[in-house]
């Protein structure tokens, strides 16, 4: 009877050990290395590339021709709101006066005087919301097909010259303090998305 229970004892701490050692295998076969540091030697040296900003705002040809797009679509989204909103606030500064110069007005003119000066403001509110909705939405969609493009080229640009990293060097957002020219990369880049985008152009 004493054997039996040494032997049990015996098999449950093995069967702990067992489980505990896959455990901790399991672990660490969960906890990929980075390719990079997975090399024999450690990684390789680093190389960092910069691109201006806002050089590229100026000449990629892609973000030239949509921001003459959108500033013509604000453009128009202003003659309508003036167009739509004059008249409603010309109304609603006439009410403004009228309330002004007949203090003596009703309690049920005044009241109706009220309703429809909210009503005129609530029409003016919708009529800005709208247009400024629209042409949010218009903004974000080239911001975002913008930064697809450029990220999408990189990808490419980048591993054929063995960069590892691209760092935007823009005056509005100073992340990069400084950059040696030899990393500049922007003519080149600003090149081949250029090269691209004419390229899209003559398929259509």
């Amino acid at each position: 009877m004493a054997w039996s229970a040494l032997l049990t004892i015996i098999v449950v701490v093995l069967a702990i050990k067992v489980f505990s050692g896959n455990t901790a295998d399991a672990t660490e076969q969960a906890v990929p290395v980075p390719a990079a540091f997975a090399k024999e030697g450690g990684p390789d040296a680093t190389v960092v590339a910069f691109v201006n900003g806002d050089t590229l705002n100026q000449r990629y040809t892609f973000i030239v021709e949509k921001s003459k797009d959108l500033d013509a679509k604000m453009a128009s989204a202003e003659e309508r709101v003036k167009r739509e909103y004059g008249p409603r606030q010309a109304q609603y500064e006439q009410n403004m006066r009228y309330a002004q110069e007949h203090p003596e007005m009703s309690e049920a003119e005044a009241i109706a005087l009220q309703q429809d000066m909210e009503r005129l403001q609530i029409e003016m509110d919708e009529i800005q919301q709208r247009e400024v909705g629209v042409l949010q939405k218009k903004e974000a969609d080239l911001q975002k097909e913008l930064i697809e493009r450029v990220n999408r080229y990189l990808e490419k640009y980048t591993r054929e010259r063995g960069i590892d990293y691209v760092i935007n060097k823009q005056s509005e957002f100073q992340v990069l303090l400084y950059g040696n020219p030899d990393y500049d990369i922007t003519a080149e880049v600003i090149a081949g998305l250029n090269a691209e985008y004419e390229a899209e152009k003559q398929a259509k």
